[in-house]
């Protein structure tokens, strides 16, 4: 397990290293989110599954990383940042993001372009134990079946805004 930093000491540092989870380390592809960030047992939940437990997300991005690794060519793909904010007097960081990749190792080379948002609900400790995220709540702004038709449907088929059905 990666060595862990210190926890943010404000919910504005929360902000920032979650920034850089974006911007920095790609982690909707690689998984790569700063686990000092998050309480060992925050909540995780998107469209498609609901667990618990930081090692348990660790665990899970290294069962996908190489499927990922194989079919996505260095540089396809992109955790593109659209906005971030903080509400400090409900207690969590907002972002809104765009997650594109070019699945080229597929003989009909699909593209995955979801557009989403992530209330990341932190604890709301300063000081000596940090600002932790509890609970990570996805979600996106099309429907989950459509957004995993686009693993099977040739690129430019399936839009990633959320007209209606």
């Amino acid at each position: 397990e990666q060595l862990l930093q210190p926890p943010p000491g404000s919910p504005q540092e929360l902000l920032e290293r979650i920034r850089d989870d974006y911007v920095v380390n790609n982690y909707l592809w690689t998984g790569d989110i700063d686990l000092a960030a998050f309480e060992e047992d925050c909540q995780f939940t998107d469209p498609t599954l609901t667990f618990t437990g930081r090692d348990k997300f660790v665990s899970n991005v290294s069962n996908l990383r190489p499927i990922v690794d194989a079919l996505i060519e260095p540089g396809g793909c992109a955790s593109r940042l659209l906005d971030i904010s903080l509400n400090e007097e409900e207690g969590y960081v907002q972002s809104r993001w765009n997650m594109v990749g070019d699945l080229t190792g597929l003989p009909w080379k699909p593209r995955i372009d979801v557009i989403g948002r992530t209330k990341f609900w932190y604890n709301g400790q300063d000081g000596s134990e940090g600002v932790r995220v509890r609970f990570y709540d996805e979600e996106w702004e099309i429907p989950a079946y459509k957004a995993l038709l686009q693993l099977v449907t040739k690129a430019g088929m399936i839009s990633s805004t959320g007209s209606s059905e």
